[in-house]
């Protein structure tokens, strides 16, 4: 396959340039940064990974993503990739793991990049505004799909096409980059105009909203948009130096102004970041970031320093004046939101509305409404591990609108419609038309939990019987994860302290701890325990850990096993 040419030449120095930053290695193809007419989209498809590296980053970021290896070895998940038939592809996945790489053959003639190419599947009819949920904001939603085995949740592999939606253009879902290449986390500018994003291993691009001027803005992966509220101005900020982890981490951030990208200047250079993971606070002088997965902390971009605020994945900052940040638990189903001046912290369960039914949600990203969320769901495909892989056709993107406490989310619209694997989407709500801003007095009025939950001096104590033979997860099957519970369901035989009234319940227990197996993680059906029961949410130290459910009914009420803490490899 000849070199693949860069899109312009933005981005290899200007203000703030510094040794070290991922230089374009050729510019080709260009007239003033813009494509010329003979530009193919085959000279956007990245350079191809080895199937185990690109197995591995698939997988490890499907997981929330998170260290274990160094560079250069190969990821955990990768082996688990190769070996595990606990991580096997849903029915309609092909054999190949989504981020093999396909044969190479010769350049082919490419359509016009708003046209689908011959893998995509039909464009879905518009979406009647009776399908959506009122009232209806003016959104923008920009995402990937995977045209290839529907399982390639973080965009490694190179079967994805770019998809765009504007709920008032009459057009419905429609194709915005149909030559299928590693398109990675579209954002979407304040102004909702321009589409920015990242093809894995080459560099971040843009493109206008019509499909117009597509054209390259930086080496690297494309972490935010932020526009500067002293003069408008739209800045790009960019992961650099990327380390081959597991997964990805950036030493290194910049950011690219976007009408004129050579005007550039580093922001952050003290800590290595996630890609995923890094939102903007909405006057600039902060960021919330994994630093790396699964230390989540808030930046100060002004002071060069940070500060740890939890354990999880998918942090955000909220877009509004309030100080909230926000970091996703290892179950995939709850936010903790921390108000960053006081440090109050609170849950909001995101997978709870019956649209979801229980199952685990993902690519959770706060919009520039500060009342809304955008993520992806249900995922119920997969292996029981983590069904985040198996992806699927079932996935669709969804909207969600907090309440004034942003404790919360009152309602859900789902934004897509159709048979087709949706993944990593942005959506941009016009200024006027989403729910009122919240108050800060609203959200500091919210309901305090009960003062005694999930606390050592309310404990219940229960005899339970396992209601089910399982065998607990293997270490390869959760990685990158090195710690994980199991959650079975239990019949409740007699409340022996505290308060108890229900027949049903999951609990969960330690299983893997130090990337080992614990012993006597394993329960067997009929077994009668006696257990200390605490509520699994009520227990911070739980949130980065990855919890994998296995019960017939995922909205069971979900208890800690208290003890099994004390198990060990």
């Amino acid at each position: 396959m000849p070199a693949i040419p860069h899109i312009g030449s933005a981005g290899g120095g200007g203000e703030g340039h510094r040794t070290g930053y991922n230089e374009p290695r050729s510019v080709a193809k260009v007239t003033g940064g813009m494509l010329r007419p003979d530009f193919r989209m085959t000279d956007l498809v990245p350079r191809k990974l080895g199937p185990t590296l690109a197995a591995g980053f698939l997988l490890a970021f499907a997981g929330c993503s998170g260290p274990g290896n160094e560079p250069g070895a190969e990821p955990a998940a990768a082996r688990e990739a190769a070996g595990s038939a606990d991580s096997a592809a849903p029915r309609e996945a092909a054999a190949e793991p989504a981020g093999a790489p396909a044969s190479s053959g010769g350049p082919e003639t490419v359509p016009d990049p708003a046209s689908p190419s011959r893998e995509m599947p039909p464009e879905p009819e518009p979406v009647p505004d009776a399908a959506l949920a009122e009232p209806v904001p003016h959104l923008r939603v920009a995402w990937t799909r995977d045209v290839g085995a529907g399982t390639d949740v973080v965009s490694y592999g190179d079967q994805l096409v770019l998809m765009a939606l504007d709920s008032e253009d009459g057009r419905g879902e429609r194709v915005m980059l149909g030559e299928p290449a590693s398109y990675a986390k579209p954002l979407i500018t304040p102004d909702g105009d321009t589409i920015v994003f990242t093809i894995r291993q080459q560099g971040a691009y843009a493109i206008d909203w019509d499909g117009e001027g597509l054209r390259r803005v930086a080496d690297g992966f494309a972490l935010d948009v932020w526009a500067d509220p002293a003069d408008g101005s739209t800045w790009v900020y960019v992961g650099g130096n990327e380390r081959l982890t597991d997964p990805p981490q950036y030493p290194l951030v910049r950011r690219h102004r976007l009408d004129d990208p050579t005007v550039a200047e580093v922001v952050w250079d003290a800590q290595p970041v996630s890609g995923d993971s890094f939102q903007v606070s909405a006057d600039g002088r902060t960021a919330a970031a994994l630093l790396p997965w699964p230390t989540a902390g808030v930046i100060d971009l002004e002071s060069g320093t940070w500060r740890k605020l939890g354990e999880g994945c998918w942090t955000a900052f909220s877009p509004g004046a309030d100080p909230l940040f926000w970091y996703f638990d290892g179950a995939h189903r709850n936010l903790t939101v921390v108000d960053v001046d006081t440090d109050e912290r609170w849950g909001v369960p995101i997978n709870d509305d019956p649209i979801f039914g229980g199952y685990e949600v993902y690519h959770p990203r706060w919009t520039n409404d500060q009342r809304a969320i955008v993520l992806t769901g249900p995922y119920t495909v997969g292996s029981r591990a983590n069904k985040i892989r198996g992806g699927g056709r079932q996935v669709e993107i969804h909207v969600g609108f907090f309440d004034e406490t942003v404790t919360s989310v009152a309602r859900w619209q789902q934004v897509t419609h159709n048979d087709a694997p949706d993944f990593y989407p942005d959506a941009w709500i016009e200024p006027g038309t989403g729910p009122a801003p919240h108050p800060r007095s609203a959200r500091t009025a919210r309901p305090d939990a009960p003062a005694d939950a999930g606390t050592d001096a309310s404990p219940v104590v229960a005899d339970v019987r396992v209601r089910q033979d399982v065998a607990p997860p293997t270490p390869e099957s959760i990685a990158p994860y090195r710690e994980g519970l199991l959650a079975l369901e239990y019949d409740v035989v007699r409340v022996v302290e505290g308060e108890l009234d229900l027949p049903v319940i999951a609990v969960a227990h330690w299983v893997i701890r130090d990337a080992r197996p614990v012993a006597g993680a394993v329960r067997r059906a009929g077994e009668r325990l006696r257990l200390r029961l605490h509520p699994y949410d009520a227990r911070p130290e739980l949130e980065g850990k990855r919890l994998v459910f296995e019960t017939a009914d995922l909205t069971l009420p979900l208890f800690y096993d208290v003890a099994s803490a004390d198990l060990t490899p």
